[in-house]
């Protein structure tokens, strides 16, 4: 039996996962003019990990909270 709890945050992260994390940053990148390698990028990019992971699934939804980010 598990002494502790499993939170969604400590899930790993699936290909299909890392796809659809990785066409919202292209998208938002592309749209901000930030290359996929800015400091920016990498801000935007470990936001959409944690909303991801707190169960933010919709692409859409994703790249407009990113968006708002900035």
């Amino acid at each position: 039996m598990l002494r502790s709890p499993i939170f969604p945050r400590d899930l790993p992260l699936f290909s299909e996962d890392l796809d659809l994390l990785s066409d919202v940053l292209e998208d938002v990148c592309r749209k901000r003019g930030f290359a996929r390698n800015a400091p920016q990028a990498e801000q935007i990019a470990a936001l959409l990990i944690q909303l991801y992971r707190q169960g933010v699934k919709d692409q859409t939804k994703l790249a407009a909270l990113a968006k708002a980010y900035l």
